[in-house]
């Protein structure tokens, strides 16, 4: 019986000093500016993905549909704890362009997590092959991306 009670006594204790977890306030950014001028920027100039030389691609537009994409699974992955390009709920990122209302016939989407600016997300994003060349890709024409404190979402289509 007292084995019992010093267990009991010893997970109330642990029970009572849990701290709940605070999540930092939510900080967003769209993406609009200064993500489109960067993914621009290393379009325009061409840049080594890995081991492959990417030649310099035409400029993406913005999407304001595609940010709606993105902005979306930054927030569900900041608000339920979580980093992958499939949900919870199973969608993928096609599925949630489409249902964003986008229309287009391609999706490339590169999540990021644990970067605070744009200059190191984007230099992460350089660093990773398949994260670069969805940077790239040429058959992409239109971009939107956003931010959900430090989980970051670009999304890329063509019409």
């Amino acid at each position: 019986m007292r084995r019992l009670n010093i267990f009991l006594l010893l997970i109330a204790l642990q029970w009572g000093c849990k701290k709940d977890v605070v999540k930092p306030p939510l900080q967003q950014t769209d993406g609009k500016t200064g993500m489109l001028a960067a993914v621009n920027s290393l379009r325009q100039a061409g840049c080594t993905c890995g081991t492959t030389v990417m030649p310099p691609v035409p400029p993406l537009i913005w999407s304001d549909t595609l940010q709606t994409a993105a902005n979306e699974h930054a927030r569900d992955m900041y608000f339920n704890n979580y980093f992958s390009h499939i949900a919870p709920d199973g969608s993928s990122p096609i599925q949630r362009a489409q249902t964003a209302g986008y229309t287009g016939t391609s999706i490339l989407e590169n999540i990021a997590e644990g970067y605070y600016n744009l200059t190191d997300v984007i230099n992460g994003w350089k660093q990773s092959e398949d994260h670069c060349r969805a940077m790239m890709d040429s058959s992409s024409t239109e971009m939107g991306a956003a931010r959900a404190n430090q989980y970051w979402v670009q999304e890329f289509g063509k019409p």
